[in-house]
């Protein structure tokens, strides 16, 4: 048992200390505030030097568990003092009172003990009644805190959609001096006619039962300037559990809301900015191919080419040129990342292909120049940025093929006569473009025939992935090898199929530029 004194003198404090039943117990003062302090009180005793009795009666009156309480009151006036504090609103039951005389006070001290210790005996359950916090905390206290404090629409409301309690803030925001000067009001009072509509009915079907609970933005007018809130209302039901009406907090989310609008705009701006992008630059992939003939005149070379972006814009770029002495010239590049950065690379690499055509039959000398233009263009950038490639030339004369690359490999050789098809040589491999300067790329030649292939592609294809898996060259290698010979456009069709099939998606991670020659 804990006993706990406040307002006492050194006698009565005596006093309380000589009672027998007392013995064995601690006895403890306590000092203001209590409400909230990890003490649990089970009889607590208040002399007569206690300040504002009637507070202290609310304040432990409206506690969880409320103490067995004795006021010591003054001998002097003591019956009017008793009779306005029983009759007090907040008075609870089980406060008892006495004068400030020997004998009186033993006896109230002793009805207190005996209050305590028949409610102890009964073994009351109060989990039902609200005890969800400690011994000494008042829900009402926490409450109008709560009400006072918080900068959110707070409300309370009959099943006639009445304010039973509002938030300050709620009754600040409609220009009222106190929360109370709301009460028994409406939205009809504040808010425009159609907000307060809406919200009648909404509330009158949660005050039926009709629904359970309710979330929505809507759009408000008030004192001519329009808002959103956000609004979360549900049943008020009485102890009793009967359906008195609803209750809800309301967020005040116009400058969200703006934001969000703000946002959207912009986004819907960007995308169509990127779309266009897009557009523009599939329209420039999209290049017309050239023929290509042999020496005595006749097609001499057939191409295909498929060029699918993961993003907006793509990383990937291919370039194919008729040469001067009608040899084929074609660049494939894969820029690092994806959407607009890497898309601008794509661009000024376009813009450097046009710039080196009097370099177009020698890979090594074409690619050295593209790195000193890649690296003059981006360093000053500050960022690192690079492209891997693969620069080939066909001499359909010859029927040669030369080529440089830059950073991986980007080309298979499918001969028309072997039963195995060529990665192209990793010893041609040189640093990526836009990395290193004066890099001087090496070159690897192939001797060509009738019906050859050669297949150039960008790592979107090898690095398609299921979990962990790679499609990788040597699926890629397995299946130019039994498509060989198929028509060039269906058999990237096929390949595209097949990477899709692996993945099981037909989602790209990453760009895809595919080319497709055949020796004729």
């Amino acid at each position: 048992m804990a006993i706990c004194y406040i307002g006492c003198d050194a006698s009565l404090i005596e006093l309380i200390k000589s009672v027998p039943d007392f013995n064995e117990q601690e006895i403890l003062e306590v000092q203001f505030p209590i409400t909230a302090s990890e003490l649990e009180i089970d009889v607590l005793i208040a002399g007569p030097r206690s300040a504002n009795l009637p507070r202290l009666a609310a304040t432990i009156s409206d506690w969880n568990l409320p103490p067995a309480a004795l006021f010591i009151l003054p001998v002097e006036g003591y019956d009017d003092a008793v009779e306005v504090l029983r009759h007090h609103p907040r008075m609870g039951r089980s406060i008892d009172f006495c004068p400030n005389e020997k004998d009186a006070v033993l006896a109230g001290i002793q009805r207190a003990h005996t209050f305590f210790t028949k409610r102890a005996s009964l073994k009351i359950d109060n989990s039902l009644s609200g005890n969800y916090n400690t011994n000494n905390i008042s829900p009402r206290w926490l409450f109008q805190t709560m009400m006072e404090h918080m900068d959110e629409y707070i409300y309370f409301k009959d099943s006639e959609s009445k304010f039973l309690a509002v938030s300050r803030y709620l009754s600040d925001s409609c220009g009222k001096d106190q929360p109370s000067d709301v009460l028994g009001m409406r939205d009809f009072d504040f808010f425009d006619r159609q907000h307060a509509e809406d919200a009648y009915h909404d509330e009158r079907k949660i005050a039926t039962g009709e629904i359970g609970e309710l979330y929505k933005e809507e759009q408000i007018l008030k004192d001519g300037k329009v808002a959103w809130v956000a609004s979360r209302k549900l049943p008020l039901h009485t102890r009793s559990n009967f359906l008195a009406g609803s209750f809800g907090l309301s967020r005040d989310v116009t400058e969200e809301k703006e934001l969000h609008q703000k946002l959207e705009r912009n986004h819907e701006r960007m995308q169509s900015e990127l779309l266009l992008a897009r557009n523009l630059q599939s329209t420039l992939m999209q290049q017309s191919v050239p023929t290509f003939d042999g020496a005595d005149g006749a097609a001499g070379l057939e191409l295909a080419t498929k060029y699918i972006p993961s993003f907006h814009l793509s990383g990937d770029f291919f370039s194919i040129i008729k040469t001067k002495d009608g040899g084929a010239a074609i660049l494939v590049a894969d820029v690092m990342g994806h959407g607009v950065r890497a898309a601008m690379v794509t661009a000024m690499i376009q813009i450097a292909v046009q710039q080196l055509q009097d370099y177009a039959c020698q890979p090594a000398e074409f690619m050295t120049r593209l790195n000193e233009m890649m690296r003059s263009t981006l360093q000053p950038i500050g960022e690192t940025i690079f492209a891997t490639a693969v620069y080939s030339y066909i001499d359909l004369d010859k029927k040669q093929l030369t080529y440089a690359q830059a950073g991986a490999r980007h080309g298979i050789y499918v001969p028309s006569a072997s039963n195995e098809a060529v990665v192209f040589e990793s010893s041609s491999i040189s640093p990526a473009l836009g990395l290193i300067p004066d890099v001087q790329f090496a070159e690897s030649t192939q001797s060509l025939e009738a019906g050859d292939e050669i297949i150039l592609y960008t790592d979107g294809i090898i690095e398609a992935a299921m979990g962990d898996e790679e499609y990788s060259e040597k699926r890629m290698i397995n299946f130019l090898m039994e498509h060989r010979r198929d028509n060039l456009p269906d058999m990237l069709n096929e390949l595209l199929n097949s990477v899709a099939t692996f993945t099981k998606t037909k989602e790209l991670d990453d760009d895809v530029c595919l080319i497709g020659l055949r020796v004729l």
